[in-house]
């Protein structure tokens, strides 16, 4: 799996293990006004927020806090998003990242390193900045039930909530704040399944407009800039027992896995020359992403600090970031990793059901 480069830890943990990343959203919380417009269905709110990002351009300044089990990290960035699917961050905390930037156009990823002089360019499905996709969303509410949960000034802007509990523990999953005039998602809060709020993502300021120059989305390199390529992600794809030939090895599939949790994809991508299969299985909202290969090529975790653990007699490591834990183990000549927005303990339930 390949070392990241200089971006904020949740992004170099997912992108480094193809996992699936997060949000747009919003701050500045008032109480909820008695006399506001009518509550639109909290579904139908939802469904709306997901096809936003493709209707309404805008420029701000997004906020993510994650917090892990000892410590919580903050990324600021300037954001300007060009409807349908021109995207600019650049990134002004920490200071470790500061003037660092990413450029997205539709399904391609354009990564400035600022302090090596490099550009990094990725091909692969684009990732979601709102609730979750499309094809997904029957799934949520398969397994999440949407409600109401107030009103507030978000970024200046008029918002109603709406909180999704899993409908097998009654836990709240995740609440988001929608704009409710564009239903753009200005804010958005992830839980642990204790309860503990894992991320919020909030805009601190908002500015709704067309008048975004094509030169901001320019992705020629500055000079003295190195090009590089990045890897390709697969795409993923329907037909697991397909994939699951196609990757060269026997593999192994988790026998215990949270209730709403069912395979959604599959596919086997060479990293570094080592051929890795990728099984995402999803609640629709959560997801958890079983990595496998049979080489010798464990999981480099770049410059998060993995802490040990062991379970049945195996030596494992893991590291936690905001909402998402990764846990690495080797077994029967195979290296395994479990990405997911689960608790350590959750995962390492898993783990023990991947091999009898």
């Amino acid at each position: 799996m390949p070392r990241a480069r200089s971006l904020p830890p949740a992004e170099r943990l997912q992108r480094a293990l193809l996992a699936l990343v997060l949000v747009a959203s919003g701050r500045g919380i008032a109480a909820a006004d008695p006399t506001a417009l009518p509550v639109q269905d909290p579904a139908a709110l939802l469904r709306s927020s997901i096809e936003a990002p493709k209707d309404v351009s805008y420029v701000g300044q997004v906020e993510t806090v994650r917090f892990a089990s000892s410590r919580a990290s903050a990324t600021i960035a300037k954001v300007e998003h060009r409807a349908p699917e021109f995207t600019r961050r650049w990134y002004v905390a920490p200071e470790a990242i500061y003037g660092d930037y990413v450029i997205t156009r539709g399904i391609e990823s354009y990564q400035f390193d600022t302090r090596r002089g490099e550009e990094t360019i990725t091909h692969g499905p684009s990732t979601d900045d709102q609730v979750t996709a499309s094809g997904n969303f029957d799934r949520v509410l398969q397994n999440y039930r949407a409600l109401y949960d107030g009103e507030a000034i978000v970024a200046g802007r008029s918002t109603v909530s709406v909180a999704l509990i899993n409908k097998y523990t009654g836990e709240r999953a995740m609440r988001v704040w929608i704009d409710r005039e564009t239903h753009l998602v200005l804010k958005k809060e992830e839980y642990h399944a204790n309860g503990a709020v894992a991320s919020q993502t909030h805009f601190e300021d908002l500015r709704y407009t067309q008048s975004i120059p094509d030169g901001i989305f320019s992705v020629e390199p500055p000079a003295g800039f190195a090009r590089a390529q990045g890897q390709a992600v697969a795409t993923p794809s329907a037909d697991i027992d397909k994939v699951i030939k196609e990757a060269g090895f026997a593999p192994y599939k988790p026998n215990a896995l949270p209730q709403g949790f069912d395979i959604v994809s599959a596919d086997v991508t060479t990293v570094s020359g080592v051929r890795t299969l990728h099984l995402l299985y999803s609640d629709g909202l959560r997801s958890i992403s079983l990595f496998e290969n049979a080489t010798d090529a464990a999981a480099d975790f770049g410059s998060l600090h993995p802490k040990a653990l062991s379970f049945e007699g195996h030596e494992a490591e893991y590291v936690e970031d905001g909402p998402t834990t990764l846990l690495t183990w080797k077994e029967h000549d195979i290296y395994f990793a479990l990405v997911g927005d689960l608790l350590r303990n959750e995962l390492v339930q898993i783990a023990k059901s991947v091999v009898p």
